[in-house]
C-alpha cells in the first residue's frame, strides 16, 4: 500500500511540474509590437509566405512607426516585384494588419506576433505560419537596400542607401 501512495504521489507531482513548466505562447500586444517591429529593420528566416503559398525565401521589412512598411525579399519570387511597400496598422490587442501595394495581391494582410526567447514568429488569422524572425536579426534604423529609382521609392523624404526621395505635398 505504501508503494502505491508513493507512486500515486510521483505521478501527481510530475504531472503538476510538468504542467507548470509548460511553455504558452501568448500574442504579442500593440505596445510590444510597437517597441520591437517599428523602426527597426527585421530580416526572417529563410520561409515566408506570400500570395498564400509557403516559399524559400528571406524577407526583411522596415516600419517607420507612422503606418508605412516597406519589404524586399533576398531573391524576386516569381511573377512578383523584389520589393514593395504598404501601409500596416496593429490594433490594441496586438493583431496587425498589412496592405502591400503588389504583394499578396494587395489584399489586407492579418496577423498575430509571438515572442520566444530567440525569435517573434508570425502567424496569420487564420493560424498559418508566416516566417520568424530571429531577435539577432532586428536591427535598429532603416537598413534595406533600394538599389536605385527603379526601385520602390518610399514615401515622405526617407532616405535609403545614400538616396533622398522627396515627394512635394506628403
Amino acid at each position: 500500500m505504501k508503494k502505491l501512495v508513493s507512486i500515486i504521489v510521483g505521478a501527481v507531482l510530475i504531472a503538476v511540474s510538468t504542467a507548470s513548466f509548460a511553455a504558452t505562447l501568448t500574442s504579442m500586444n500593440k505596445i510590444q509590437v510597437e517597441r520591437v517591429f517599428t523602426n527597426q529593420t527585421l530580416v526572417s528566416i529563410g520561409t515566408d509566405n506570400l500570395n498564400g503559398k509557403t516559399i524559400d525565401n528571406t524577407f526583411s521589412m522596415f516600419l517607420d512607426g507612422r503606418g508605412h512598411i516597406w519589404g524586399k525579399m533576398a531573391q524576386q519570387p516569381a511573377g512578383q516585384p523584389q520589393t514593395d511597400q504598404g501601409v500596416y496598422s496593429i490594433a490594441a490587442d496586438g493583431i496587425f494588419y498589412i496592405t502591400w501595394q503588389h504583394w499578396d495581391d494587395a489584399a489586407r494582410l492579418c496577423g498575430h506576433l509571438f515572442e520566444t526567447d530567440n525569435a517573434y514568429i508570425s502567424v496569420d488569422c487564420s493560424n498559418v505560419f508566416h516566417t520568424a524572425f530571429m531577435k539577432a536579426d532586428v536591427l535598429s534604423g532603416n537598413h534595406l537596400n533600394y538599389r536605385n529609382d527603379t526601385d520602390t521609392a518610399p514615401p515622405f523624404g526617407f532616405k535609403y542607401h545614400h538616396q533622398s526621395y522627396y515627394f512635394p505635398g506628403a
